[in-house]
């Protein structure tokens, strides 16, 4: 975009100069010749891990069980109609919130680094406001204060994420996918273990949430600390239409770009279909009683823990030796779509813990490849500093949040026409399996 301005970390790499190694935040790579004493890359692959399974925990405790009970207890006849209200005017603002963070932390310049100053801000606007969302009297009350959670979250996890181009090189990247997809699902788990458990205790389970996020970050932050960005080249100032531009990425100029997007977005829309109102199919397509559903989704947290356990660092570092990313994409979609037809045949208790392992095994495999994947079709051509990493993955971050956004609507409408939830398992396998089919056109990525 401009001449002066430093390539991308992708750019260097096509160009043969070390990638990562050059970039001034780099300073953590455990490579040869990089002068890093070993261990530096292990310990942010864990640490990132723990700052996935940190955010997951808000989001599965809180969409899974605490926010369905607020709204429940609020008012039980309309509870689908107002749940799907505060979650989609919460992810809907996420469709902004994670771009545009992601591409101020690109340009941020601050002696802690571009992402700190972000992770740390978004996790205690995310904690503090957590921490008030029991005290919410009516559906406007809670979808306000849940926006603001996930506008923290958004921040913290497209400056998180954004770290993975910023300090991997692209052959260590399948096994940091692999340990941050074991933080999102053991978050999952984590999550509903905690708010299903304490679902009865008031605020217990938020401040619980809430200590878990805020002492996650600044453990990482500390033990992980970035080089000033002060000396880094200073962005060009920029137009708001120029700067809008920048989120726009040709599907004819960068098309396994729009295929990495659109497998991801199918994926997660199928996927979030159920899991939206996995509360109320525990109590009115199974038949739970309202304290059972809520124990009850403790143990679905354990069993889908145990399938991600057994397929995610597997499926990542062997996609790492192998060099392959799209078989495991294919297998994980498959699995998943296996997992949702289970509860249509079987809608008990026992038929839904067959799910969610399934589902575990499945998505385990999947996200443990998916960002692998991501970082290596993003467009080095978008380059507009040192590094767009925020900005270029924030944008492939909109094919998590926005299925997130119309997943709710979507299944509220399907259940409000069929008149139950099994329209949500078959939507969510023909999802799942379109997904699949998108990543097959992607070229650049075997």
């Amino acid at each position: 975009m401009h001449d002066a301005v430093p390539p991308t970390i992708d750019d260097r790499s096509a160009a043969g100069a070390p990638s990562a190694a050059d970039a001034p935040h780099a300073v953590d790579l455990d490579v040869p010749g990089s002068g890093v004493r070993p261990g530096g890359l292990r310990r942010l692959s864990v640490g990132l891990a723990l700052v996935n399974l940190a955010i997951l925990a808000v989001n599965s405790g809180g969409l899974g069980i605490l926010i369905p009970n607020l709204v429940a207890d609020i008012d039980s006849v309309h509870k689908i109609g107002n749940l799907a209200i505060v979650t989609t005017v919460a992810f809907l603002a996420n469709v902004f919130a994670q771009p545009i963070a992601g591409a101020l932390s690109d340009a941020t310049r601050s002696r802690f680094g571009r992402r700190t100053p972000w992770m740390v801000g978004g996790a205690l606007v995310a904690a503090g406001f957590l921490v008030g969302l029991p005290l919410a009297g009516s559906v406007v009350t809670i979808a306000i204060i849940w926006l603001v959670v996930q506008l923290g979250l958004n921040a913290l996890q497209a400056a998180a994420t954004a770290l993975v181009p910023d300090r991997f090189p692209p052959a260590r990247r399948g096994g940091v996918s692999g340990l941050i997809g074991l933080g999102i699902t053991v978050g999952n788990a984590a999550g509903a273990i905690i708010a299903g458990s304490s679902a009865g205790s008031g605020s217990l389970p938020y401040i619980v949430l809430a200590a878990l996020v805020v002492v996650v970050i600044v453990v990482f932050v500390v033990v992980n600390p970035e080089q000033s960005s002060r000396g880094d080249a200073v962005l060009p100032r920029q137009s708001l239409g120029q700067f809008l531009r920048g989120f726009w990425v040709d599907p004819r100029k960068h098309p396994d770009f729009a295929w990495a997007f659109a497998a991801r977005f199918l994926m997660v829309i199928g996927f979030y279909g159920a899991q939206t109102f996995g509360l109320y199919i525990l109590r009115d397509y199974i038949g739970l009683s309202d304290a059972a559903s809520n124990a009850f989704a403790a143990r679905i947290g354990v069993v889908l823990l145990i399938g991600v356990l057994l397929s995610a660092l597997t499926s990542g570092m062997l996609s790492d030796r192998l060099g392959r990313r799209k078989p495991f994409i294919i297998w994980a979609s498959v699995v998943m779509a296996i997992g949702l037809a289970v509860p249509l045949a079987f809608p008990t208790t026992t038929g839904v813990l067959v799910y969610s392992f399934l589902l575990g095994l499945g998505f385990g495999a999947y996200i443990s490849i998916d960002l692998a994947l991501m970082t290596e079709v993003l467009p080095a051509s978008m380059a507009s500093g040192a590094s767009s990493a925020g900005r270029d993955l924030a944008i492939l971050g909109l094919a998590t949040t926005l299925p997130q956004a119309l997943s709710p609507s979507i299944a509220a409408g399907l259940v409000s026409v069929t008149g139950g939830y099994p329209a949500l398992f078959v939507s969510g396998i023909v999802f799942v399996l379109l997904g699949a089919a998108a990543a097959l056109p992607i070229k650049s990525v075997r």
